[in-house]
């Protein structure tokens, strides 16, 4: 299911649906997920209840990550506030409930795996444990707990000890181990607020669940939406706050940016998209340059420096700074990379240090990592100089030489050269220049009239109207060009799917139907090309598409059905780095700082 819902601190991560089920929890970089599902429930006169059952109304709260989930039963209203504290691994959980027990069931495959986990209910703290070597949490509300249990699941008949809290009774079976899960319940008499710290051993988990207590479970809530509030004061336009929170939640401590932390997309190929894409990570980081976030971006780039391999990029990372898993092929003659992830890189930085003028920070990245990734893409050409050698696209599914990729490729160069010309290397920027301007030739080439073709494979044009040569010819042509009006105008006409935009013609990825899906991404490039073109009402039609079909929450998913599902992963990075560059377009005028 869509997640509605995210929470973190670069630390822990946690993720809710559209019922408000907790399926995703992240500790201590977005590595592992290590839930199955965090249930909560509510023992009243009526009964038993499951949250997610209630179809609860579901929320942030303004300008901060506190989210919320409001339900009524029995006549009363029940509401439950959740937050990860600002620096610490600690989740706090508030809920009122004016009278009745509460359940908390939690099932975690610690780790990603269901096996090896032992749970238990912890006297000294008061509180439910689970842990598996070096990953810990600790689950407590301060107060002794009615009952408690732990128990085996999805093993023979065993459903799962979450089961047992449906008749309002707990076996108080203090420990188990292997495939396990837990449960526990507390007398509730108007609100209850509770928490889960994460650590490396018992000793840290006790300890925060000190602290917890010793600074108040709701005033570290308080303080967190303070923060939270404070941290947006650099965001001058109310419409990007929600996507520059969202953003911050998918920051991991290290720097890594992943793509999307839903793991719901596994039901599909078994993978998920929580990788560093350069490609998308690079979109990121200028949307947070231009608003004025420079410690993410330094973070981002500290991250990325020491995976530069002979010059280049490899297609996607791990969270913790390894290679990530792959279709693409070793048995070509070719790489296999996509080669506008490294350029990608480089146009990132650049815009970076023309936001912040940071000196002293780029020169540690100017010869290790700028020098030698352009130095890489001048020599990843084909013989005639005007094409770059096949790669694959920005799509994931076709090798060739694609529009994006060279246009993203011109941008790195540009920007390297620019670069190599701030640092009195002016041969070098003539290089780098000379081999950007021959590589458009290339560009022009691939004209077919009324649009840029999407590809060249095998030695054949691929005319396929391509949304991707719309934030590409902004990269690579002045918007002078008329060409790059017509081609918007194509793919407008060829692409549209009520009211958004779809990637290209004909598109199969998940589609319901005969219809492509419109993207949200794809949507927003259109919107930016209109915002330069000048014809502003017609780019906040777009804008506003993309704000109606978003989830009500704020958070934008990578795509929409035309019947309105959405089939794949949610929130998306790049959606929401789209969203703010084209307001920033919107408020300051379009630019490129090329």
């Amino acid at each position: 299911m869509t997640r509605h819902i995210i929470l973190g601190n670069g630390k822990l991560t946690a993720l809710f649906d559209s019922s408000y089920l907790m399926r995703e929890l992240y500790y201590p970089l977005s590595v592992d997920n290590h839930l199955h599902a965090g249930r909560m429930g509510f023992l009243t006169k009526s009964g038993f209840h499951w949250l997610h059952d209630l179809s609860p109304s579901i929320s942030y709260e303004t300008d901060t990550l506190i989210s919320k989930a409001t339900v009524e039963l029995d006549g009363e209203k029940i509401n439950v506030r959740d937050t990860i504290d600002l620096a610490y691994p600690i989740l706090v959980r508030k809920v009122d409930l004016k009278e009745g027990r509460l359940f908390f069931a939690w099932d975690l495959h610690i780790n990603g795996t269901e096996y090896g986990d032992t749970a238990l209910y912890d006297p000294s703290t008061r509180s439910i444990i689970h842990y598996k070597r070096d990953r810990w949490f600790l689950f407590s509300c301060g107060v002794r707990p009615y009952q408690y249990a732990t128990g085996y699941k999805e093993t023979g008949n065993l459903v799962g000890t979450w089961k047992d809290c449906e008749d309002g009774e707990l076996s108080n079976n203090p420990i188990a181990q292997g495939n396990v899960d837990s449960a526990v319940s507390y007398e509730v008499n108007e609100s209850l607020t509770c928490w889960l710290v994460a650590g490396r051993s018992y000793k840290d988990v006790v300890k925060l669940n000190e602290y917890v207590q010793e600074r108040d479970p709701n005033k570290i809530m308080d303080r967190t939406s303070n923060y939270w509030k404070a941290w947006l004061t650099k965001a001058k336009h109310q419409e990007i706050k929600r996507s520059l929170l969202i953003i911050a939640s998918h920051w991991q401590d290290n720097g890594a940016i992943p793509a999307s932390l839903d793991t719901d997309i596994m039901r599909f190929n078994r993978d998920t998209y929580n990788y560093v894409w350069p490609r998308d990570a690079a979109f990121a980081v200028v949307a947070m340059a231009l608003t004025g976030y420079e410690d993410l971006s330094k973070k981002f780039f500290n991250f990325a420096k020491p995976l530069l391999f002979r010059g280049f990029m490899f297609q996607k990372y791990t969270i913790d700074g390894y290679w990530g898993s792959t279709w693409h092929p070793w048995t070509e003659k070719y790489l296999p990379i996509q080669e506008d992830e490294t350029a990608l890189m480089i146009y990132a930085l650049w815009v970076h240090f023309s936001v912040f003028k940071d000196v002293d920070f780029i020169k540690d990245l100017y010869r290790p990592g700028i020098k030698a990734a352009a130095d890489f893409l001048c020599s990843y050409l084909n013989e005639d100089g005007v094409h770059v050698l096949p790669s694959y696209d920005l799509w994931e599914e076709r090798f060739g030489v694609h529009f994006f990729t060279t246009a993203a490729v011109i941008a790195g160069l540009t920007s390297a050269s620019r670069f190599a010309s701030f640092f009195g290397e002016d041969s070098l920027a003539l290089k780098y220049e000379s081999v950007a301007e021959s590589l458009k030739k290339g560009l022009d080439q691939m004209w077919v009239g009324d649009h840029f073709a999407r590809s060249v494979m095998d030695g054949k044009v691929d005319p396929t109207v391509d949304s991707s040569t719309v934030i590409g010819s902004l990269l690579a042509y002045p918007i002078s060009d008329p060409k790059v009006r017509i081609n918007r105008e194509t793919v407008e006409r060829k692409l549209t799917v009520n009211g958004g935009i779809a990637r290209y013609e004909s598109d199969y990825y998940l589609k319901e139907d005969e219809r492509p899906n419109a993207w949200f991404i794809t949507t927003l490039w259109v919107a930016q090309e209109l915002i330069a073109e000048g014809r502003i009402e017609e780019a906040k039609k777009y804008i506003e598409w993309v704000e109606r079909n978003s989830l009500k929450t704020g958070v934008i998913p990578e795509q929409i059905t035309p019947s309105g599902n959405y089939p794949s992963v949610s929130p998306l990075v790049w959606s929401h780095a789209e969203l703010i560059r084209t307001y920033y377009y919107l408020k300051n005028g379009f630019k490129t700082y090329l």
